[in-house]
């Protein structure tokens, strides 16, 4: 795998549009929580599966000749949301492709369209028709993305499986998902490996505090979300569709890539996978996502500072059991 210190001199022609694009990506964001600046790996990008950088140009050549771009999110990543913006103005000058979005849930997308017949139609306003949860997606990071859309004409869809969806299929079954909404593929290309896998990622995010029962639940739901996602974006991918998502709905070892092949069959899907770097971890080596190949792109960038969450729930945790006692 190429390491990054050793091959900086292969980066040296791309450069000048790698520092273009960083500094309208970072203006604005000195200060504001993102570190990392200068590490040797922040703006750049990388092609996992040739082990090889990727130039700006390259890569957005890539993401133009693609069905389906999947841009897989740090969700409070500042940086991320600049550069979202910056490949959507991009590609959408070529075509007139859609916006999906996970910050809008699948079942309000008729009053999300309606909203856009309006030619007064505002991102304000489709984020009212969207009932989109403006604090708990932290509305402004995705404002700009949205009113990119609406000053091109460009339909938002809504691909998530709400929060009430989402615990019926946790208790109920695949059966409790919506129609037409990846039923009949969510379980095309499971196995065991994959299994296990998310098992482990489940944990991991709920730092290891998930119980055996809960955690088949959670993955039921998970399972339900990436296909219910891939099922809203599939018939946008004869226009060319932008999707916003977590970085883990954009995995193409276990996510909405997979499913997309089920449901597109023969369209081209581009998974990007934005990484933020870690102090120490120089090398492209060192991120599963470049090791074990979980993107098609892995575009690293600098790291927003936030609260240890872990930290956070054994709190919470130490606060019940106290209360109990």
């Amino acid at each position: 795998m190429l390491d990054f210190p050793t091959a900086s001199r292969l980066l040296c022609h791309c450069r000048a549009l790698l520092a273009a694009l960083a500094l309208v990506a970072l203006g604005g964001c000195a200060g504001n929580g993102l570190l990392l600046h200068d590490h040797p790996l922040a703006g750049h990008i990388v092609d996992p599966a040739a082990g090889q950088p990727v130039a700006l140009g390259a890569a957005l050549e890539r993401m133009s000749a693609a069905d389906v771009v999947l841009l897989g999110e740090v969700h409070d990543n500042p940086i991320h949301h600049r550069l979202q913006l910056k490949v959507l103005q991009q590609l959408s000058q070529a075509r007139r492709l859609a916006l999906a979005m996970e910050q809008f849930d699948s079942e309000h997308q008729a009053a999300l369209t309606a909203a856009q017949a309006d030619p007064d139609a505002t991102a304000e306003t489709l984020a009212d028709a969207g009932q989109l949860s403006r604090e708990g997606w932290g509305w402004p990071l995705y404002q700009p993305l949205v009113s990119e859309a609406v000053a091109r004409g460009l339909p938002v869809i809504g691909i998530n499986l709400s929060r009430p969806e989402a615990r019926q299929v946790a208790r109920d079954g695949f059966d409790a998902m919506p129609a037409g909404a990846g039923r009949d593929a969510v379980e095309r290309h499971w196995n065991p490996e994959r299994q296990k896998t998310m098992e482990g990622l489940i944990t991991d995010g709920h730092c290891g505090q998930v119980d055996a029962r809960m955690l088949g639940m959670i993955v039921q739901a998970q399972r339900a979300r990436d296909a219910v996602m891939a099922a809203r974006i599939a018939p946008y991918a004869d226009r060319g569709v932008v999707a916003i998502l977590g970085g883990g709905h954009a995995r193409v070892d276990l996510a909405v890539p997979a499913y997309l092949g089920t449901l597109a069959p023969g369209r081209r899907v581009l998974s990007v996978g934005m990484i933020e770097v870690r102090e120490g971890a120089d090398s492209a080596a060192d991120y599963p996502a470049v090791r074990d190949r979980l993107y098609d792109l892995v575009w690293f960038t600098p790291r927003f500072e936030r609260p240890d969450p872990c930290e956070a729930l054994s709190r919470a945790g130490m606060a019940r059991a106290m209360k109990k006692n």
